[in-house]
């Protein structure tokens, strides 16, 4: 997957939220997506998934006058992670 793919979904994922889809109404939670047990299908949906989330997620924020505070949380559940590395 590019990552022109990947920008694509969460634009898809922002336009959805535009359109007043809910966040559990995610495409990649669809049965005929969800991977079938491939360690590689796993992590392209995994991908998909998320990247679909963060643009609904982001769009949802700005909408709601949190934008800020939404990405400065995404940041610090990076640096977590990257802490327990």
């Amino acid at each position: 997957m590019t990552i022109e793919e990947l920008i694509d979904i969460q634009e898809a994922g922002a336009r959805a939220r535009v359109l007043g889809l809910k966040a559990h109404e995610n495409p990649y939670l669809a049965a005929d997506r969800m991977p079938t047990g491939d360690a590689g299908a796993l992590g392209d949906w995994l991908a998909r998934h998320d990247a679909w989330k963060f643009g609904w997620e982001a769009e949802d924020a700005s909408r709601e006058g949190r934008i800020t505070t939404h990405f400065k949380e995404l940041i610090s559940i990076a640096k977590r992670r990257a802490l327990d590395a």
